[in-house]
């Protein structure tokens, strides 16, 4: 098992990541985190999906999260498009191979974006948790969130994974999401054009979304949907070991 860390240009900004091979590996699944992850945060589920999988597992730290740079640049309402296009520089100057997406949360609705942007360059779509359109229950999620940073110590934690870049990444997703013209935000364009194969994990009590989420992906042809119960909206670590069974029996279907 080869473990790679390093640094890449990318518009301008140095992007943190990590990548684990296994020997022999064909395949590659690039994970993307959520509006606070970075790569650290995976905790070990980099490690045991390189495992499980025999695949080339990549996570990178977007741009203002982890140990990549800061950005305090205000996000326009077509960000995670954007977001989605770096993807796709990162994915080309790493020369990343037969390519499955696995995204939670923003991560997911960048996931989505990209698979409708390039439906012909990967293999496989898993997403977690994912915003393709703002409900007043996502909008409530935020507010608490922005809540939870005045009236906690949660930025204090989070310096220990973004350092002193947890102000502005947390100002710039809650301030961006409850903006005004940010509430007519939508991706479903971009689902009606993925035709890979997609599973679509959600937490049954998702305090960011209901299950309108999850059915927007009703239009792809080979989609399967999974209700994690008992579980809100980071099902992956809720539901450790059924959503890591899941997740790693679709990808395996997939496999090229």
């Amino acid at each position: 098992m080869h473990i790679e860390e390093n640094y890449i240009l990318i518009q301008n900004s140095s992007l943190y990541y990590k990548k684990i091979s296994p020997e022999n590996a064909t395949n590659t699944l690039v994970l993307l985190h959520d509006s606070l992850g970075c790569t650290v945060l995976w905790r070990d589920w980099l490690d045991l999906l390189a495992q499980e999988l025999n695949v080339t597992v990549v996570s990178y730290d977007r741009r203002g999260y982890g140990k990549s740079d800061n950005y305090t640049i205000p996000r326009p309402i077509n960000y995670l498009e954007q977001e989605a296009e770096i993807l796709d520089e990162l994915i080309q100057k790493l020369e990343l191979q037969n390519v499955h997406l696995f995204g939670f949360s923003d991560g997911a609705s960048i996931a989505t974006i990209y698979a409708g942007m390039f439906p012909n360059k990967i293999h496989s779509l898993t997403i977690e948790g994912v915003h393709v359109l703002i409900e007043e229950a996502t909008l409530e999620g935020v507010r608490q969130a922005k809540k939870t940073l005045e009236t906690t110590q949660i930025a204090k934690v989070l310096e220990k994974y973004h350092g002193d870049k947890v102000m502005d990444l947390y100002l710039a997703w809650t301030e961006t999401w409850l903006a005004e013209e940010h509430q007519t935000w939508n991706i479903e364009h971009f689902i009606s054009k993925i035709i890979v194969p997609t599973l679509v994990i959600q937490g049954e009590f998702d305090e960011f979304g209901s299950a309108a989420q999850m059915d927007a992906f009703d239009v792809v042809k080979r989609v399967e949907k999974y209700w994690v119960k008992d579980a809100a909206h980071t099902a992956h670590k809720e539901k450790k070991e059924e959503v890591f069974k899941k997740i790693t029996s679709f990808i395996k279907q997939h496999l090229v």
